[in-house]
């Protein structure tokens, strides 16, 4: 499809050479004399790319930039200029021209010119549209849950989100810490920049300084060139740190200063780099107690935990169980191109009897597991995925006896009745009945674990 550029010029002297040189060159071209006529057809009219002379009647060049970058923002100028008003050309580029060409030139220069501003604008708009997808796909909105320990998780995020408080995500492997992460990011101020995530337990000790800060040429045996270091990369948005208990202890001195001072030095470098990033940081570490042991440094735990944030384990939440695994079940069955639609009742049961110590991604292994088994368009075993055949929910030994008693019938239940809503369609009646139970005692344990939603019943619970 041919690019299309407008040309605005009420000098035919100049407007007729460029309008051939451009059309020959292969582009579409439309032209109009004046500021006032290019803001009319750019209301009906697409194009690709503005060509502007700087001096018009009315509207010049220079005022036809700002309107452009205020109603069409992703639309790329240039400004044409004579050789003795060069400045007016640069004070365009200020209010958003991508260049601009001198009067008189040549059709080379003017097809360079081109061709570069409308890449930039292309590459601009495939960032913008990156940015838009990441912040649908990772906002908080999209994170399943009807867990009420999730809620208070969400509630947390959404007050520190549009912040530049540094937050510390702790909980187990596979809770989805970074998940969260990602969504604090693109939820707040910084959606736009860039964000960047730096695996600590991944990298060895010894490039552990290189990656964070960047090093010059020659600073070491094998840098055979400059490079930015992550901090620099994420300038301007946001550098999680992910698992940052896995840091080398030597290294958390230089962190530490870097996030009190936003300045650091590259290797082998004497000039001091200002960045002005937002940290974030992720655990499955008990910092505090890596603290008392000297694992990890107590002035950098405090600095990084400003809000701490607790993702609770899969199995503290059985409720979300049912909602996560149908999510699964169809983006698997979606990439496997198999009809798998739904997963039986005594599979979800075994599913939400499960203590799940993979937590979530260990949930969406199993479901994948059995669609690409699945014979037919229903899951009916899911339980020889399960370590220990779906066993029941871990004791926790360190608790009284009562206390612990209590928390494992807590899971027994939410896990029972998110299973029992699951199997029955969400209709409370039907569900209370295959229980034997009281329809107003089943919904007052849905109200008490969050699982409302879970039932086809209104707000107000059975009558």
């Amino acid at each position: 499809m041919k690019h299309r550029i407008l040309i605005v010029e009420d000098d035919e002297i100049f407007l007729r050479p460029l309008q051939r040189t451009l059309e020959v060159a292969g582009y579409e071209v439309l032209a109009v004399p004046s500021g006032e006529d290019a803001i009319d057809l750019l209301k009906n009219d697409d194009v690709d790319l503005v060509i502007s002379d700087k001096r018009l009647p009315g509207v010049d060049g220079v005022e036809l930039v700002r309107r452009i970058r205020t109603e069409h923002p992703e639309l790329a100028v240039v400004v044409m200029t004579a050789y003795g008003t060069i400045g007016s050309a640069v004070e365009a580029i200020r209010f958003g021209a991508e260049d601009y060409l001198v009067k008189p030139f040549d059709a080379g220069e003017v097809l360079l010119v081109v061709r570069r501003a409308i890449e930039v604008a292309e590459l601009k708009a495939a960032n913008r549209a990156t940015i838009r997808r990441n912040q649908e796909r990772f906002g908080l909105r999209n994170i399943l849950a009807e867990s009420a320990a999730m809620h208070e998780v969400f509630e947390l995020v959404r007050s520190v989100a549009g912040l530049d408080t540094t937050v510390l995500i702790h909980g187990e492997t596979g809770v989805g810490k970074e998940l969260l992460a990602r969504s604090i990011h693109f939820s707040g101020a910084r959606r736009d920049r860039p964000f960047v995530a730096v695996n600590c337990a991944a990298i060895p000790d010894e490039l552990f300084e290189s990656e964070l800060f960047g090093f010059r040429k020659g600073a070491f045996t094998g840098a055979s060139e400059t490079r930015r270091g992550l901090f620099q990369m994420a300038h301007g948005g946001t550098l999680l740190l992910d698992e940052v208990g896995e840091m080398p202890l030597g290294l958390q001195s230089k962190l530490l200063r870097v996030i009190e001072d936003k300045r650091l030095t590259p290797i082998g470098s004497d000039r001091v780099v200002e960045v002005d990033v937002r940290f974030l940081a992720t655990t499955n570490k008990d910092l505090q107690a890596e603290v008392e042991r000297g694992a990890f440094r107590r002035d950098l735990f405090y600095r990084l935990s400003v809000m701490p944030v607790r993702v609770p384990p899969l199995r503290e939440r059985a409720g979300d169980i049912p909602l996560l695994a149908r999510h699964f079940l169809q983006s698997s069955a979606r990439r496997s191109k198999k009809p798998v639609q739904a997963i039986a009742p005594a599979a979800m049961e075994a599913l939400c009897r499960y203590a799940w110590p993979g937590n979530v991604r260990e949930l969406e292994n199993v479901i994948e597991r059995a669609v690409i088994v699945a014979k037919g368009d229903v899951i009916t075993d899911v339980e020889r995925f399960l370590a220990g055949g779906g066993e029941p929910a871990r004791v926790d030994l360190t608790l009284p006896f009562r206390e612990a008693k209590g928390r494992v019938v807590e899971e027994f239940e939410r896990a029972y009745v998110a299973g029992l809503l699951e199997a029955h369609g969400g209709k409370l009646t039907v569900a209370a009945k295959h229980a034997d139970m009281d329809p107003k005692n089943l919904w007052e344990k849905l109200v008490k674990y969050g699982l409302r939603r879970a039932a086809g019943t209104g707000e107000d619970g059975p009558a």
